[in-house]
């Protein structure tokens, strides 16, 4: 499913976060940095991998260290997808 909005894409960075660490997306807060998740350097990679394939869009892996809460991914992932 394309995403229409920049909160899908949240959820899916969410869902990916969750997953990750063996917890629910709803517990994840859009605006604290991954670090305090607890998400390292590799997981930060995995996730960029696995926004790449699900959206079909090129993404540099820097952009998960110069983003690092959900809703500021979001917002840039969203913004190259023309959202």
């Amino acid at each position: 499913m394309t995403p229409t909005s920049i909160a899908d894409i949240e959820r899916r960075i969410a869902d990916f976060i969750g997953a990750e660490l063996s917890r629910s997306p709803d517990e994840l807060d859009v605006d604290v940095n991954f670090g305090a998740f607890g998400l390292g350097s590799r997981s930060a990679v995995s996730l960029i991998g696995a926004l790449e394939d699900a959206l079909g869009v090129e993404l540099s892996p820097v952009l998960v260290f110069e983003n690092e809460t959900i809703e500021k991914l979001a917002a840039v992932v969203g913004r190259q997808m023309g959202l």
